[in-house]
């Protein structure tokens, strides 16, 4: 028997009239593809005030870079320090990790517009022997019997495309958008705490380096104290009780020597692991020149006034909470989709052919297409609950956003009254060490004169050290209240990603 003869088919209908009807439906799907479920954005509860009350009521200075506001300090090392930090930092990487793993779901989302076409296909062959066994009693003997072999190959190809007219895909994508620029927010909200972070523990190194000088001062004015006393017990002009006091006062500082030096240490450490280093790789902090000297990290310029508006859209926290609030904006809006019908268009093309030995065979081929609809009906209130689900975290998000804005205005007024009270403390001390300083001189004057002993002089410059220490703890305490209002008002954050952010927004949808 020929092959060719025995070849069965299946007829289909013309190509070409099916083309236009699979144009036409695109076409329509396409047009009705405007529609879109809308969710309207909660509305902000808060009210935002024209001014901070805490702000400085005379004309504050110009407001200086916030993005790099620590360049204020004539410091190298600690721009060298904070500018690391913002690449190597773990908490900075992770937050970038986690944006190129939100930009991968846009991708996802985004594949759910486009048509899927897969193919499929087969190849086989079988050959088996047939031997069997005479039944009992059958008066004859059967013959083996051998089967041909079978061949048998097939391939096709099949696209399907779900219309997204009411816009639950488009939904989808939008909600993943939002959902990168907040975690977008999340890295610049690292940058922000790091570079704050490194800066607060710096001004502290550096304070604690300045303290240790001063007590290395105290020490050694203690120590002319104690041989002085000595020498006029020696001389029967002292009591044992005053060499005692001595003593005991000799010991008190330098107690406080090691403390000091073990603060310094735990600083440096935590320096080194914020800038991404080994707790052990920074030892010591360079040494102090005339450009940066020991007690920079001050900042000692005014603080500048800032508008709460303009705080609100600087604060990465209080940006990412409204990008939030868009993104389940958006996952509602896919939610409600659900409840309208679902449209598909569908291809199928299968060609195959099957043979048995070698006369006998069979081609098949078969080409179909269809419009489907899917419309929910009974669904046991899946949808319904998946809405109301969807609804109560968009009002959650709206309320945590609420919660941002009022923070970071709490934050920016708790800032300007810690900078302004400490600025008070920072002036009375200022004034406090002056008048120190002039007593110890004037009573060192009256020793060298002869008018008075050397213990009152002693006593004065002591007492005009211990000033000292507290003004270098004020101002440690002011450098930090400076770096919580740069952080309070935004500042500390690179706008690395905005381009790509930006890119996303003007994103066709």
């Amino acid at each position: 028997m020929n092959a060719s003869a025995d070849r069965l088919s299946v007829p289909h209908a013309s190509a070409g009239r099916h083309t236009q009807r699979l144009l036409l439906a695109c076409a329509v799907a396409t047009l009705c593809g405007c529609t879109l479920v809308r969710v309207d954005l909660p509305a902000n509860g808060v009210a935002t005030p024209a001014h901070f009350a805490e702000a400085p009521t005379e004309p504050g200075t110009a407001l200086p870079d916030t993005a790099r506001w620590w360049r204020q300090v004539p410091d190298p090392a600690l721009h060298a320090l904070i500018e690391r930090s913002l690449h190597a930092n773990a908490d900075v990487r992770i937050a970038l990790a986690r944006v190129k793993e939100a930009r991968g779901v846009i991708s996802q989302a985004e594949s759910a517009l486009y048509p899927t076409l897969s193919g499929f296909g087969g190849i086989g062959r079988n050959r088996q022997d047939v031997l069997p066994s005479t039944p009992e009693g059958l008066p004859v003997t059967l013959p083996d019997v051998r089967v041909p072999i079978s061949r048998f190959d097939g391939f096709g190809l099949a696209a399907a495309w779900e219309v997204d007219l009411f816009g639950r895909r488009r939904s989808d994508i939008d909600a993943a958008r939002e959902a990168e620029l907040a975690q977008t927010e999340r890295v610049h909200g690292a940058q922000l705490l790091v570079a704050g972070d490194i800066a607060a523990n710096y001004a502290e190194a550096r304070a604690i380096e300045h303290r240790l000088a001063v007590l290395d001062r105290v020490e050694a004015t203690l120590q002319t104290l104690l041989r002085y006393v000595r020498g006029r017990f020696t001389a029967g002009q002292a009591s044992r009780a005053d060499i005692d006091r001595a003593q005991a006062q000799l010991a008190n500082v330098q107690g406080q020597r090691a403390p000091l030096q073990g603060l310094l240490a735990s600083r440096l450490r935590r320096l080194a692991v914020l800038s991404g280093q080994t707790p052990g790789a920074l030892t010591t902090l360079p040494t102090p020149t005339a450009a940066a000297p020991a007690n920079a990290s001050v900042i000692p310029t005014a603080l500048p006034t800032v508008l709460p508006s303009s705080v609100l859209e600087q604060r990465p926290d209080v940006r990412g909470t409204a990008r939030q609030v868009r993104a389940l904006a958006a996952r509602l809006g896919s939610a409600k989709a659900e409840l309208l019908p679902s449209f598909y268009l569908g291809f199928l093309n299968t060609d195959g052919r099957l043979s048995i030995g070698d006369n006998l065979g069979a081609r098949d081929q078969f080409t179909a297409w269809g419009v489907g609809m899917r419309l929910p009906i009974f669904e046991g209130g899946r949808i319904r609950a998946r809405i109301a689900s969807a609804d109560a975290r968009l009002e959650a998000a709206a309320v945590q956003h609420e919660q941002a804005v009022l923070s970071a205005l709490e934050d920016v007024e708790n800032a300007y009254g810690m900078r302004h009270a400490l600025d008070q403390r920072a002036t009375q001390l200022a004034a406090s060490l002056q008048h120190g300083n002039d007593a110890a001189r004037h009573a060192q004057r009256l020793f060298e004169q002869g008018s008075t002993l050397l213990q009152p002089a002693l006593e004065a410059r002591l007492t005009a050290l211990q000033r000292e220490d507290e003004l270098i703890q004020t101002q440690a305490a002011r450098a930090r209240a400076t770096i919580a209002f740069y952080q309070a008002i935004g500042g500390g954050w690179q706008d690395e990603t905005a381009s790509r952010a930006e890119t996303a927004e003007r994103a066709p949808r």
